[in-house]
């Protein structure tokens, strides 16, 4: 999450909230990929 935000410089709560769909989306593509070997 700390890295999303040093990458993409996005304020407010809003940007927060999208800033947590991609970590999680990126968390969920890692499981997935990690589980299908």
């Amino acid at each position: 999450m700390d890295t999303l935000k040093k990458h993409l410089p996005i304020s407010g709560p809003e940007g927060l909230s999208e800033l947590n769909k991609i970590a999680v989306r990126l968390e969920e593509k890692i499981y997935a990929a990690a589980t299908s070997k």
